[in-house]
């Protein structure tokens, strides 16, 4: 019998030990700091935020894949560490009720609606986020004292925005924005507690670096054509890649797999586009900051930029 010059057979994969469980616990581990920071400036009300937003996002995954009639997936933790990014990105004095909303929101309508994991093409935090910032807008920007002194009322974008450079030494340094000593969401004042989380989740290869970068680029250069061009009204680069959302959004937000593009190129455009449209709104547009805002309407053309590939060698 002539022996086949072809056999098709299983290939035998080597598992490298990595897992959606493993991802995720480096995920809530890496945003270990900036809770902590949020807890040491705002308070319990951080605590509660935190908690309420975990343990809810958790109870909601139960619920709604027992509704459905799939096999339940709460112990790969998914649940869980959408639920902690959705905390760092809510104000420490949001109420329950408007957390229980939000994380809702995220499992149903950011994962199990379109079939679970993996399979849902906007960031289901980022949605959570967008509908309750156009629903409690209130609520949304409920700031309060920060490690026992009341700075002010505002974020230092929403001072850039509404009162000028001028005021912004008024209440905040680069110092201040660096650590973490100033109003905003609870997960997002703290620069070099999230630059912490980040360069780990890089270490770890849960994440790639392409993305933050990319991001961060953008956000300077475009900035500093701005500040080069207008530097009595416009804040410098520093002070824009500090204040707000940025490094919240390009190591946490951005990076989220199923709604990023996955080729190098990609990513790079991808992070890159998003740092322009974050300097694009907060200069001309009606929010003071555009991170989060970038974020999702950037994973919009996801699909077109995983399309971006060198050519095959000889071709």
């Amino acid at each position: 019998m002539k022996t086949p010059e072809l056999v098709v057979s299983t290939i035998p994969h080597v598992h490298g030990g990595n897992s959606v469980q493993k991802m995720m616990i480096n995920f809530m581990i890496a945003l270990l700091p900036a809770a902590g920071m949020s807890v040491y400036f705002f308070g319990p009300g951080a605590i509660v935020v935190i908690a309420i937003s975990v343990v809810s996002a958790v109870a909601w995954e139960f619920i709604i894949q027992k509704v459905m009639g799939r096999p339940l997936a709460i112990s790969n933790l998914t649940g869980a560490a959408s639920g902690l990014v959705f905390a760092m990105m809510l104000p420490p004095t949001a109420p329950w009720w408007m957390i229980c909303i939000g994380t809702f929101i995220i499992i149903l309508l950011g994962k199990e609606v379109y079939g679970g994991l993996g399979n849902n093409p906007f960031n289901g935090v980022l949605i959570a986020w967008l509908v309750l910032q156009m629903s409690f807008r209130g609520e949304m920007a409920g700031w309060i004292y920060v490690a026992g002194e009341f700075l002010t009322e505002s974020t230092p974008l929403e001072i850039l925005k509404f009162e000028g450079l001028e005021s912004i030494p008024e209440y905040f340094t680069i110092a201040d924005l660096f650590i973490g000593r100033t109003t905003g969401f609870i997960g997002e004042v703290s620069a070099i507690a999230l630059l912490i989380g980040g360069v780990f989740l890089i270490v770890r290869r849960v994440i790639s670096w392409h993305i933050p970068v990319s991001f961060m680029i953008g956000v300077v250069f475009l900035s500093g054509i701005f500040w080069l061009m207008n530097p009595e009204e416009c804040a410098d680069p520093i002070f824009h890649l500090l204040a707000g959302g940025v490094f919240l959004a390009a190591f946490f937000v951005a990076t989220d797999m199923p709604s990023s593009p996955t080729t190098p190129i990609g990513m790079l455009t991808y992070g890159f586009l998003c740092g322009l449209v974050t300097m694009v709104i907060r200069q001309w547009g009606a929010w003071d900051d555009g991170a989060f805002y970038s974020v999702f309407l950037i994973s919009m053309l996801t699909p077109l930029l995983d399309k971006i590939k060198p050519k095959a060698y000889g071709r």
